[in-house]
């Protein structure tokens, strides 16, 4: 087949190339052309209008609410609650304003002083202390422990009775026993009978529980019997009688250092603290260091001393040093109870 012939100078990759830079050049002319527009025309002077002023009204502050400010623990308007046992709430309540007033003189910290008859509460109130409201408490033994385990609170000061080589910072208790038994420790009780004043009382059921339990004999499931009395005299005749075989009772109870015929000793406990004055946490430190010394000054002074002693029954009071606890501590770690648990 013929084809059409081609133009002269019609080469193809002549006329592409040809296209390629004669486009390109046109574009070129164009950019330049417009560059050339641009620098030539003349500025245009930006005009700007006069800002309209208008009147406004003359600001005024709006007032914040205000924020109250924390009252701190132990100044007036806050007072630090003092929680402290008694036997006899009512006789212990006369003393308490006075007790007030005499120690925020001595102090400089106003206190509020609350009589309990259940070291429990002088627990709760130490624990709570994390809720705002800051407790500091007078616990007997058990109770220090409880607290010390439950971390609500530290020892400050021990309540001393008696004077001279008579003076104790707590009180022992004794397990007697039937003399025909022959006893020769605790864990010979198991599967005998044991006596008591009552279910509640300190030393002739407490106490002696947690020795068998440190020595261990399970109170409640390895005794073959715990029958009560009415008093420590008719507790004590039913041991030398041979009703009881054991029971335990307050030292002081007994005449003299001798037990009575028919009865034998067969342990003597660690010594129980009297009152321990512990301060939680959440007390500040300046709080803690005046009220410390403003109670030493009032047991050491005559007058303020005899207000202390209404709701104390102290002879002194003394600062807590490490080995004041040593061996109570470790004679109830031995009995396996757990002391967190403890302050229902």
């Amino acid at each position: 087949m013929t084809g059409r012939p081609l133009a002269p100078h019609s080469d193809p990759a002549r006329i592409s190339k040809t296209h390629y830079v004669t486009r390109y050049t046109l574009l070129a002319a164009v950019l330049i052309a417009l560059f050339f527009l641009a620098g030539c025309r003349p500025q245009e002077t930006a005009v700007q209008s006069a800002p309209v002023v208008l009147a406004t009204a003359t600001p005024r502050s709006t007032p914040l609410p205000e924020v109250a400010t924390a009252i701190p623990a132990g100044v007036e308007g806050n007072p630090i609650q003092m929680v402290i046992y008694s036997a006899a709430p009512r006789a212990a309540a006369n003393f308490a304003s006075r007790f007030e007033t005499a120690l925020v003189e001595a102090s400089g910290v106003a206190v509020e002083v609350l009589i309990v008859d259940r070291y429990a509460e002088g627990l709760a109130a130490l624990c709570d202390s994390a809720g705002g409201k800051v407790s500091v408490a007078w616990v007997d033994g058990l109770t220090y422990m409880a607290a010390i385990a439950q971390g609500c609170g530290e020892p400050v000061l021990l309540v001393e009775r008696g004077r001279g080589r008579n003076a104790h910072t707590g009180e022992t208790g004794v397990l007697i026993a039937n003399s025909d038994r022959s006893f020769s420790s605790v864990a010979q009780v198991e599967g005998d009978t044991v006596c008591r004043l009552g279910y509640e009382d300190f030393w002739t059921w407490m106490v002696p529980s947690l020795v068998m339990q440190a020595r261990g004999v399970n109170p409640t499931t390895d005794l073959e019997a715990i029958n009560d009395y009415a008093d420590l005299e008719a507790l004590i005749q039913a041991v030398a009688d041979g009703d009881c075989d054991a029971a335990g009772i307050p030292v002081a109870a007994l005449d003299g250092d001798e037990p009575p015929e028919g009865v034998s000793i067969l342990e003597t406990t660690v010594e129980f603290p009297y009152p321990v004055l512990m301060f939680p946490p959440q007390l500040p430190l300046g709080a803690r260091v005046q009220l410390t010394e403003g109670l030493l000054a009032m047991a050491d002074d005559t007058n303020s001393a005899r207000i202390l002693q209404g709701l104390l029954e102290q002879d002194a009071l003394l600062p807590v040093t490490a080995e004041d606890f040593a061996d109570f501590t470790a004679f109830l770690e031995r009995t396996g109870l757990d002391f967190a648990q403890l302050g229902g």
